[in-house]
């Protein structure tokens, strides 16, 4: 999807009811269950508890939403899409609001932020209008738990950025490790953690049932070998909020392999409880 007025892009009339059809078969359904999920709820269980509080940015259909609400007292999803809202059905302590925070915020803040399936396709100035408006909404020490779903590094990445370059125009829109961090420092966040996964390229429309076969071995597979983690097609980012005036922020470093300022940011920011081991890059 071209990087294009993209609060307009899902408001379509019944765009909500094919977006649930991507999760229903073939390789998103089976990522979702066999891999992405259970991170998310890993995440959650980490940083969630009953007196803690969640926002979904962009939130959608709720798919997030619900899964949150099995790990937080309180969440709240919000978009801008009615199409995506209405197929949305929230449960237990969850709530959907139709609204957009970036030009009128939400009277609360929230421990936990997160934001799935919006960075790749936003323009870049929407990218930093939401990093900022999430920022404001987080309290003190508050976390974003964020995801790109085509990394630029990865082969569906680099087949993207190839037929681009043909094209002469963006067609398909790629996102690296590195850019999502320099966003993140730019707007107030000092990275924690980033999750590669989804090593198995997506064909495209191509072989669904094959994906939904292929996918959960081609992941056990890749990790045991120890593939590097920029050939992953998606990642998730944990960042922490920092105190302090975004604007006079240190960009923080690149992500390549382990790096070289983690220690130091673990010093200065203690993450409020132990995320798993498995969260390591390569």
């Amino acid at each position: 999807m071209p990087i294009s007025d993209y609060r307009s892009s899902h408001a379509a009339r019944g765009y909500g009811a094919r977006y649930n059809q991507t999760y229903q078969s073939g390789y998103y359904a089976a990522l979702w269950e066999k891999v992405e999920r259970p991170i998310v709820e890993e995440l959650f269980r980490s940083v969630g508890g009953p007196d803690r509080t969640c926002l979904d940015f962009a939130c959608g259909t709720g798919r997030i939403t619900n899964v949150a609400a099995g790990f937080f007292g309180k969440v709240v999803g919000v978009d801008v899409s009615d199409s995506m809202i209405a197929c949305a059905i929230p449960i237990r302590n969850a709530k959907l609001l139709l609204q957009d925070i970036t030009k009128n915020s939400l009277r609360d803040t929230f421990d936990v932020a997160t934001a799935f399936r919006f960075f790749l396709n936003a323009e870049d100035k929407l990218r930093r209008e939401a990093l900022l408006t999430i920022r404001n909404h987080l309290a003190d020490r508050g976390r974003i738990i964020c995801n790109i779903h085509v990394n630029a590094s990865s082969p569906a990445g680099l087949a993207s950025r190839l037929v681009n370059r043909v094209l002469r125009q963006t067609s398909h829109n790629t996102l690296s490790v590195d850019r999502m961090e320099e966003l993140l420092a730019d707007a107030g966040f000092v990275v924690e953690n980033v999750i590669a996964y989804g090593f198995l390229p997506r064909p495209g429309r191509f072989a669904p049932s094959l994906c939904e076969i292929l996918i959960e071995p081609a992941e056990k597979f890749c990790k045991a070998l120890g593939v590097p983690s920029r050939f992953a097609q998606h990642f998730i980012i944990v960042a922490t909020k920092r105190p302090g005036n975004c604007s006079f922020l240190p960009k923080v470093s690149s992500i390549r392999g382990v790096p070289p300022h983690r220690p130091l940011r673990a010093k200065e920011f203690p993450p409020a409880r132990h995320i798993g081991t498995f969260l390591k890059l390569d």
